[in-house]
């Protein structure tokens, strides 16, 4: 069977990818600094723009932005390489990463925000440190540090905070609802052949009020992409009642 496509127009995305069984994939701090450099490549090579990362044990978090749609090419071409650093310094075989990455695009500014306090936060999550400028492996150390990896973190849209901005920000308690969009990755579909990602929420066609102008923002969001089933689901109503709205 053919993989599924994936949207990788230019935009900021939110990239997982997990050791193969949930399995270690960085052992020592060579490991990680192997890694980094990679990432020091993908910058240069790939015209990426690292916003934050966070190297957890057996799993990788980058938020990242794109300036072509080369996405694809540019995350093979960081587990490529480490793959096969992996395997032969360890003197393993076989598949390092549990299958494809995982590629989440950004809904809006907001969503931006919360995955970056996300992804800053997985240390204290896992409770591998007790305060997060403590993790080494992460975006938020090299800026407060300005440690080796800080260059990572050229044009990053973090900076647009003042470091204490940023600091109260991803130590504060994220709310579950905030959670819930960290993986809620944006509605895709096909459009004349292409896919197209739905970055325009679906409540914000009804974010004044659902009962004011509903009917022609019904069509709006119908028109947009959403289905008439998710449409009566998010409004409560009938699939009926949309379609003769529609």
């Amino acid at each position: 069977m053919a993989r599924k496509e994936r949207y990788q127009e230019a935009g900021h995305y939110h990239i997982i990818n997990r050791g193969v069984e949930q399995r270690a994939i960085y052992l020592e701090p060579e490991d990680y600094e192997f890694f980094l450099d990679l990432l020091l490549i993908l910058t240069k090579d790939y015209q990426i723009i690292i916003h934050t990362f966070c190297l957890m044990t057996n799993h990788y978090h980058l938020l990242l932005e794109t300036k072509t749609s080369n996405l694809s090419k540019a995350i093979q071409f960081v587990n490529d390489k480490y793959s096969k650093y992996f395997n032969k310094k360890y003197k393993r075989s076989g598949h390092l990463w549990q299958g494809r990455y995982k590629s989440y695009p950004m809904f809006d500014d907001a969503h931006f925000w919360i995955v970056a306090k996300y992804i800053e936060s997985n240390p204290i999550k896992a409770k591998m440190v007790k305060q997060v400028e403590l993790y080494k492996y992460q975006s938020f150390f090299q800026w407060k540090y300005k440690h080796n990896y800080y260059e990572l973190l050229n044009n990053s849209m973090i900076f647009e905070m003042t470091y204490r901005e940023y600091e109260d920000y991803i130590t504060s308690e994220m709310e579950i609802d905030a959670i819930d969009v960290v993986y809620k990755s944006p509605k895709l579909i096909t459009q004349d052949g292409k896919l197209k990602v739905l970055k325009k929420r679906i409540e914000t066609f009804f974010e004044v009020d659902r009962d004011i102008n509903r009917d022609e923002n019904i069509k709006k969001a119908f028109q947009y992409g959403y289905t008439k089933s998710e449409i009566a689901s998010f409004l409560e109503l009938n699939h009926s009642t949309i379609s003769r709205i529609i």
